[in-house]
């Protein structure tokens, strides 16, 4: 193919040295894969996983990539340089993916970075997977067949989406959850924010292929247009805001590209009208559904609070703000190659502030909620910028490739994702739409393999040459391919233990909570042996062998959790807890092992409340009041709670004010049960700080007004043995 035609954008057509490459078997297999891909990883979950979404569906991508490596490589070693296609696209993907693989040597915890947190699964090896299905797609697609294949599978994948989504929506769900998805579903992708950024690229999709596909009949260019207005329901359904980015930014560059490059002048008018009808329909949705409300609830409408001098933003908008600002001392303190595939959580203890909202302060966020912040921390300066040349790259490459409805499909896609993931979480549901877009873009624009463009410029010089007879297969290349898809069968097996032990973690958790101690210690080792490297399983682990009462291997199960992940503080919570507890026979050893542990959790995160918190109880079990009080005190004053009922903020007031009982401040615990009633709406959760309120009163001298607390727990508790206890003794204290 000439390099004009590569210009105007024609897929390669057949060659007599392609002829066979094009139709081999083993390259169908390949284009099956880029299906398989595209159709099950957003759809795939496993209900029975301790991640029920992340894993899986990351195991299975990884293990999907290593048939589609090994197909690759059969080919190349099959058909020599003919399956190669030179795209400049390719070098930016080549750079990023280089950036990455540096950033993991010098990451703050490599190990994370090359297998990723467990409840994301998005490090290295997902990177270096998502760069592997962009080569597939642009070595292994050569005509539009295949993209109509392609297409086809994405639309069928996201029609069950839609479906399922539709289940969650009416309560309709078979399957129990951790939360309710009827007020935002997640459908099959995990989170209600990720499925709005899916289906803002379906969306997007569909409407570039109506407008732009020509030949397409009538009935079937209306059927896409129903489905983008479906895809659009599912986002309103889901309430996201950042879908509103991701719309406008689709839109706005199929908007550009036909204002630019589209051959029809006429194309320019009906753009310009359905423009506006688009901006229309989004400005009736944003007025009539709750999405809209959403969005104008971002900055709240209240006074801010006195001292206060920003803006009054909605909870998650003040989680985002604030992770973003971590996100950029990150990058201030580590520029070039940033902490490391994956690292936000290994490097958040160490640029967590005092005054973070809840949701920052004392929770372990893994990521900084937008591609750009994300991959800025992670990668630096040099991997953000690679990042973004892939953009530019496909964007520069569409416009020179002129008008193709291919390649403009793909571009408006990219855009929808990168519009809505500027404020989302990136997840391994979504991630793979960023790289098989551009990996379409590749494909459509790329030039002639290598092997036969020197070819064709030969066969032009000599037109009457009689068609060269296709090359038969050696025995040996024969063998070696066939080598190269048994190796990447067996590495795709490999992720099975993987699985296993994700679904023994869960069934370890379920059997402990039902008080089948054994069970659920069984379980946890068969976590532990299947998959050592996740600190989860270990902490896993050491809980049943809680359970159990063995308290010695539960020890030894949470050193290894916290070994493994010595960023987390709340594995180092579960050791020194479990090193107090036989501390309360006098073994002085452990009594200082359990400090030192405590201790070791404030160096790592010292502006986590739950880090103090630990300390506060290991003090308080070991019989050092003053430090106890001290800790207590302080994660206090880093609690950032205010309502909701959380279980952190009470154990923290339940410390608080056990501490200034036993010191014999009664008026103190009084005053601090108040405060944390009045921030616990929850009557089950002050249930424990009425019992210490009733016993601080009636300590106090005030046992009529501790009757009345001890009534009120057994009003929501009436069969609570603590509180039936303590109302006996107030009753006796009052005949007296």
């Amino acid at each position: 193919m000439s390099r004009r035609a590569a210009r105007r954008g024609r897929l390669p057509e057949p060659t007599q040295q392609s002829d066979a490459f094009l139709g081999s078997r083993l390259r169908l297999v390949g284009i099956a894969l880029i299906c398989a891909k595209l159709a099950l990883i957003p759809l795939v979950f496993d209900h029975d996983s301790d991640v029920p979404f992340s894993v899986i569906k990351a195991l299975l991508s990884h293990g999907l990539a290593y048939v589609l490596a090994a197909v690759i490589l059969g080919l190349i070693v099959r058909y020599g340089r003919t399956v190669l296609v030179w795209s400049w696209l390719h070098a930016p993907v080549l750079a990023f993916l280089a950036v990455n693989v540096a950033a993991t040597l010098f990451a703050v915890d490599p190990l994370l970075a090359l297998y990723g947190a467990h409840t994301r699964m998005v490090g290295l090896g997902t990177i270096a997977d998502g760069v592997l299905f962009y080569f597939a797609i642009a070595l292994l697609v050569r005509t539009r067949r295949d993209l109509m294949v392609i297409a086809v599978g994405f639309l069928a994948a996201a029609t069950i989406v839609l479906a399922y989504e539709l289940v969650q929506f009416t309560g309709k769900d078979p399957l129990t959850w951790a939360t309710d998805p009827a007020p935002r579903p997640f459908s099959t992708i995990g989170q209600a924010t990720n499925l709005a950024e899916y289906l803002t690229v379906v969306a997007v999709g569909a409407t570039a292929f109506a407008i732009l596909r020509r030949g397409l009949p009538p009935l079937a260019r209306v059927c896409l247009f129903g489905y983008s207005a479906l895809a659009v329901a599912g986002i309103v359904v889901t309430q996201t805001r950042s879908a509103v980015f991701g719309l406008i930014a689709g839109g706005a560059l199929l908007f550009t590209l036909t204002w630019a490059a589209h051959p029809d002048p006429r194309a320019r008018v009906v753009s310009t009208v359905g423009a506006a009808g688009a901006a229309a329909a989004l400005a009736v949705v944003l007025l009539v559904t709750p999405l809209g409300g959403r969005l104008l609830s971002t900055v709240e409408s209240g006074a801010s609070v006195e001292g206060d001098s920003g803006l009054p933003l909605e909870e998650s908008a003040e989680a985002r703000v604030a992770l973003y600002g971590i996100a950029f001392e990150m990058v201030r303190a580590r520029p070039v190659l940033g902490l490391g595939p994956d690292n936000f959580l290994a490097g958040l203890p160490s640029f967590r502030s005092n005054a973070e909202p809840y949701l920052v302060q004392d929770n372990p966020a893994t990521s900084a909620h937008g591609w750009a912040t994300q991959v800025a921390a992670t990668t630096g300066t040099l991997g953000l910028t690679a990042f973004i040349a892939i953009g530019a790259a496909a964007l520069v490459l569409t416009f020179r490739n002129r008008f193709h409805p291919e390649t403009w499909a793909a571009v408006g896609m990219l855009g929808a994702f990168l519009g809505a993931g500027i404020t989302t979480v990136n997840a391994i549901a979504t991630d793979w739409l960023f790289w098989a877009c551009a990996g379409v873009v590749a494909a459509v624009t790329a030039q002639q393999s290598f092997a036969a463009a020197a070819a064709g410029g030969a066969a032009s010089a000599t037109p009457r040459r009689a068609k060269a007879a296709p090359t038969r297969p050696t025995r040996i290349t024969l063998a070696v391919a066939y080598v190269c898809i048994g190796v990447g069968l067996a590495l795709a097996l490999t992720t099975v233990s993987a699985i296993d032990a994700s679904r023994s973690a869960r069934a370890s958790q379920l059997a402990r909570l039902q008080g089948q101690s054994q069970m659920a210690i069984d379980s946890g080792l068969r976590a532990t042996r299947s998959d050592p490297r996740r600190p989860q399983y270990w902490d896993t682990l050491g809980l049943a062998y809680i359970s159990g009462n063995r308290i010695g291997d539960a020890v030894s199960a949470f050193e290894q959790a916290s070994k493994l992940a010595p960023y987390d503080v709340r594995y180092d919570g579960d050791l020194a807890r479990a090193l107090a507890a036989p501390a309360l026979s006098g073994d002085r050893t452990t009594v200082a092992r359990a400090r030192e542990v405590a201790d070791r959790a404030v160096r790592t995160d010292p502006n986590n409340p739950l880090a103090h918190q630990t300390r506060a109880v290991v003090m308080q079990v070991t019989g050092n009041l003053p430090e106890a009080l001290k800790s207590s005190e302080r994660a206090l004053a880093l609690d950032r709670t205010s309502s909701g009922g959380y279980t952190n903020n009470r154990d923290i007031y339940l410390t608080g004010v056990q501490v200034l009982y036993a010191l014999e401040r009664w008026p103190d615990a009084i005053t601090l049960c108040r405060r944390a009633i009045a921030r616990l709406p929850d009557e089950v959760a002050r249930v424990p700080i009425r019992i210490e309120l009733s016993r601080s009163l009636l300590a106090n001298g005030q046992p009529a007004e501790a009757l009345t607390e001890i009534d009120a727990v057994l009003a929501v508790r009436p069969n609570n043995l603590d509180a039936q206890q303590l109302r006996t003794q107030i009753r006796a204290a009052l005949g007296n």
